[in-house]
């Protein structure tokens, strides 16, 4: 039993060191900008809530005021505090299933065209519910819209229910 549960923090933290390096302030410097940790923490293949990004925020300024406060987080700190995070809340973690994705989208699509208009969701998005920032919404924006502008729901639910992380 320990080692299934070394084996499965092993791999957390792998994940979590995979997601900081995307972030990295600077190629090999092992340090992020502390505005780019919620982006990282998503890239951990989690979304969590702001309160639990405040919490994760929280500690790592914590941890950070212990040493230099320079506004960068350090790969140590970041991989200690995550990989505490995501092992210790998993079961508030879950992804939602491709069903329970698509349902939720086609509320927004009365019609039933099979899709949405990427500014319809853009203005649901930055103005209801747990509000995504400008940077969250591009970037989003970049992997689910289409050529005419529009998220083809079904692939795009697809592609968030499956994306091949767990926890």
């Amino acid at each position: 039993m320990a080692s299934i549960m070394s084996d499965k923090h092993e791999r957390v933290r792998a994940r979590v060191r995979e997601a900081f390096v995307l972030f990295e302030h600077k190629e090999g410097s092992r340090l992020v900008d502390f505005k780019d940790v919620p982006v990282a923490v998503r890239a951990c293949g989690v979304n969590p809530t702001s309160v639990q990004l405040n919490l994760i925020l929280d500690q790592l300024a914590a941890l950070n005021a212990e040493s230099e406060a320079t506004g960068l987080v350090g790969l140590e700190n970041f991989e200690l505090v995550v990989s505490n995070f995501l092992i210790q809340q998993e079961a508030s973690l879950f992804r939602d299933d491709y069903h329970t994705l698509l349902r939720a989208f086609r509320a927004f699509d009365p019609e039933g065209r099979g899709y949405i208009e990427a500014e319809t969701l853009r203005q649901l998005l930055s103005g209801r519910g747990e509000v995504m920032s400008e940077d969250e919404m591009n970037k989003m924006m970049t992997v689910a819209v289409d050529e005419q502008g529009r998220i083809c729901y079904e692939d795009y639910a697809q592609r968030l229910a499956n994306d091949g992380r767990r926890i």
